[in-house]
């Protein structure tokens, strides 16, 4: 209903809800309440829709708001009545923030989101949103500035009686020139409209603006065109319990997510509420509830959270890296890796300790630069059987070596550390398991049940998470006394053999449902979910700074909320599929790094080969680990920050780097072509300290407006600004397409094995990619200092034993 009798929204928008209802009183002998129930029987009496149906979303301006522009600090803020339009301009004129012509841009609806876990597996989410009755109409009373803060006031409603509305404030205040603190939340709310309890921003954008970040996603690079969910969470696979098929696991969670209001494909158990833009913009939150980003709409973006307020950050910037160095002084940024990480290879082997020392002697027999081999299994394996031919070889989550497959763990340490200069890397987690193995010293589970330390049933007894047919207590990180309980177990069963860092798996299993779980500090798990992750982090760092061993240690974490990168050593891109494709496989590691970097993961790497296998556990259905596949991941882990290796869930299925002399002369090889970067790697690991920018580069950042380079997900990265790389991603392929795009500074690219020069025209081309050689490309002229020099002397003295041998 428009106007009421000629009394036009706008005035009505002046007016509290006593003062309308007075007015409406004395316009008519009856009030407003009762003539809409007799106007409403009436319509409805005839057939017709109720008048309250539908109404037209719209803000109104009251007569009190000024048509001028407000300052705080180098910000502009302006509402326009005119455009009736909220539009904010940084100190040179130029719009970084616009809501739409005539369409509320704070919002609130009703409704319980569904957010709900698999029943063997408590990690992997599935979620669809429900919003009714949200609101379409928007007040703005009262603009006022004070101690630097523009404030807005307003109200919030579906409709215009009396009694139906929100009051709300939206206050923006300048952090530093290019930092714009922002607030909106519900302050007062009429007795009707009291379960409104959730949020939705609503601004400008455009169908050419591409969208990256959001943490780690894996199957798009732009996210132009998706809902992305906010909320760390195994992805779509399946690990464990039925051992479903990963593809028929990933295809059942999008089906059923997508036209539920959750992109499947999005999810992610590094996940942030930020994003970076091809346009220049940038915005993140800093709360920690449930949040989606609805980029569907090309004329708008739709950011919702499951809370009455929002919290966040608009980042103004000269350019794409430059929005990035603001937006990693917030979130942390990773320190340099120790260089013995530099130095070579870390292999991963499991399988008891006469295995390791066979591996590590062949390694080095073949002159294989070994910096540091990986023991997942330093606690032992539990061994699952699936079928009579086939057993997964899980990890006892009791943390304490095992005596059976490493007797005299510390020595074993000790020996490879100090006489073969191989440095020693583990695994933990932040799950304590329910069955104790037998010789164990400790019963770790139920020392901390005793105390209290583990996450609550609201029961009060442990609250147990289910994962693949395995079950354990979670520990309760909001509980200080739980966590310096933990850090002394790390200490003492863990750091104490003499290890140089490990695996730190695991963030996103806590519950998100107050119905399901109690923790230590009074406050609802949706508030914690994400959080968890950062916790989880911050504590192992603690750990490690409290045994002064952060400057040599590696810790590698693979769930991260938005300031984990300050806490990490290094991050890694979770359990990926033995497959190429783009959801879960090969493909999906590239677009997770590259999309990491937007979010200051700068320091990444992947599992080389992969994780999740399937042989046996599904009839018909196979996936195993190729020679070819492990090859080709191999060529891409030489551009990351860590060049580490992986048996896979199922290792005698898979190709292994140990398999026999041939696969042993290729991975020495594709480890000194890792070493030969080496300078060059040092000097991206210091950029990424200072300014915040990812190793492994989307080549948007420096073509942003070049719509080829907009599009690209995986096939092509920089690798700093002087190397071009074109990773072979497909199997039975012996080439690569190559993107060079338009560069007007005269740039030339050089194919560093064959030396041949590719003009940056625009154009694709063909490029040759033999087993060994990636596609790579140093920019021309040289910009590196040469700190390239090292690759061109490998590639070269490589290209000459090839030609001779032929």
């Amino acid at each position: 209903m428009d106007e009421v009798n000629g009394l036009e929204m706008s005035h009505c928008d002046e007016m509290g809800n006593k003062e309308l209802a007075a007015l409406v009183d004395t316009l008519f002998p009856f009030s407003l309440f009762t003539f809409s129930f007799m106007l409403q029987s009436f319509i409805k009496s005839v057939g017709l829709a109720p008048l309250d149906a539908y109404v037209e979303p719209r803000i109104s301006i009251g007569n009190a708001v000024y048509d001028r522009e407000l300052s705080t600090g180098n910000f502009k803020v302006h509402m326009d009545a005119q455009a009736r339009a909220l539009i904010i301009k940084n100190s040179k004129g130029r719009v970084i923030w616009k809501s739409l012509h005539n369409i509320p841009f704070l919002l609130s609806s009703i409704g319980d989101d569904e957010i709900t876990t698999e029943p063997y597996n408590d990690a992997l989410y599935k979620i669809v949103e429900h919003d009714e009755h949200i609101t379409r109409l928007q007040t703005i009373t009262r603009i006022e500035t004070s101690n630097n803060q523009v404030r807005i006031y307003g109200g919030l409603g579906t409709k215009i009686s009396p009694q139906t509305h929100l009051d709300y404030e939206f206050i923006l205040e300048e952090l530093s020139p290019n930092q714009l603190h922002f607030t909106a939340r519900i302050v007062n709310r009429d007795t009707p409209m009291a379960n409104y309890q959730r949020l939705l921003l609503v601004f400008e954008s455009h169908k050419d603006e591409d969208f990256y970040g959001f943490g780690e996603q894996f199957t798009y690079g732009s996210l132009k065109g998706h809902k992305v969910p906010i909320m760390i969470r195994e992805r779509g696979h399946g690990r464990g319990g039925p051992q479903t098929s990963s593809f028929i696991n990933s295809a059942v969670s999008f089906v059923e997510g997508y036209f539920g209001g959750d992109d499947g494909y999005c999810s992610s158990t590094l996940s942030v509420p930020q994003y970076i833009t091809s346009d220049r913009r940038c915005l993140f939150l800093e709360t920690s509830e449930y949040t989606s980003f609805n980029l569907t709409d090309p004329d708008r973006v739709t950011v919702r959270i499951d809370a009455s307020e929002m919290a966040g950050r608009i980042v103004d910037g000269e350019s794409m890296l430059e929005l990035i160095t603001e937006y990693t002084s917030y979130c942390g940024r990773m320190a340099p890796l120790p260089d013995w990480v530099n130095e070579g290879v870390v292999a991963g082997i499991s399988g008891g300790k006469d295995k390791v020392h066979q591996i590590v002697q062949q390694l080095q027999q073949h002159d294989t630069p070994l910096a540091a081999v990986w023991i997942p299994d330093w606690c032992g394996q539990r061994v699952q059987s699936l079928t009579p031919n086939v057993a997964l070889k899980r990890l006892w989550w009791n943390w304490e070596a095992d005596a059976n497959a490493y007797p005299d763990w510390k020595a074993f340490v000790k020996e490879l550390t100090n006489d073969k200069n191989v440095r020693v890397l583990t695994y933990i987690n932040p799950l304590l398991t329910t069955t104790q193995k037998p010789g164990t010293q400790r019963d770790l589970f139920q020392e901390a049940a005793n105390k209290q330390y583990l996450v609550r049933a609201p029961n009060q007894q442990p609250y147990i998470v289910h994962s693949g047919g395995l079950e354990a207590g979670l520990l309760d990180l909001t509980n200080p006394e739980a966590r310096e309980w933990f850090k002394g177990v790390l200490k003492d069963q863990v750091w104490d053999a003499g290890i140089s860092g490990m695996m730190v798996d695991s963030g996103e299993e806590l519950p998100y449902d107050a119905r399901k779980i109690i923790l230590k500090e009074n406050k609802p798990p949706s508030t914690y979910h994400n959080l968890y992750a950062e916790m989880w982090a911050k504590l192992n760092q603690e750990v490690m700074e409290e045994q002064s061993l952060d400057d040599d240690a590696v810790c590698f974490y693979r769930a991260g909320y938005t300031r984990s990168p300050q806490y990490m050593s290094l991050a890694w891109t979770g359990d990926h599929n033995v497959c190429w494709d783009q959801t879960d496989g090969l493909k999906g590691a590239v677009a997770a790094m590259l999309s990491g970097g937007f979010s200051g993961f700068t320091l990444t790497h992947s599992d080389i080969g992969g994780y999740n296998t399937i042989e046996g556990q599904l009839r018909g259905a196979s996936m195993t680990r190729s020679r070819e596949l492990l090859y080709r991941w191999m060529e891409l882990a030489v551009f990351t920050a860590m060049y580490r290796t992986h048996e896979g869930i199922l290792p005698e299925r898979n190709a292994q780097f140990y398999d026999n002399d041939d696969t042993y002369t290729h991975f020495a090889h594709m480890a000194k072509l890792y070493v030969a970067l080496a300078p060059y790697r040092k000097k991206l690991m210091q950029e990424a300290h200072e300014k915040g920018w990812p190793m492994m580069r989307h080549l948007v950042l420096y073509y942003p407006h070049d719509a080829t380079v907009r599009q690209l997900c995986y096939t092509q990265f920089l690798f700093g600004p002087d190397l071009l790389v074109a990773p072979t991603l497909s199997p039975s392929a012996s080439f690569v397409k190559v993107y060079f795009p338009q560069d007007s500074r005269d740039v030339s690219w050089r194919h560093v094995w064959s030396g041949k020069y590719f003009e940056a025209d625009g154009s694709y081309k063909t490029v040759d990619t033999p087993l060994g050689q990636p596609a790579m490309f140093i920019k021309e002229p040289r910009q590196d200092n040469g700190l390239l020099n090292n690759l061109v002397d490998f590639a070269n003295t490589y290209c000459d034993y090839v030609a001779n041998v032929k």
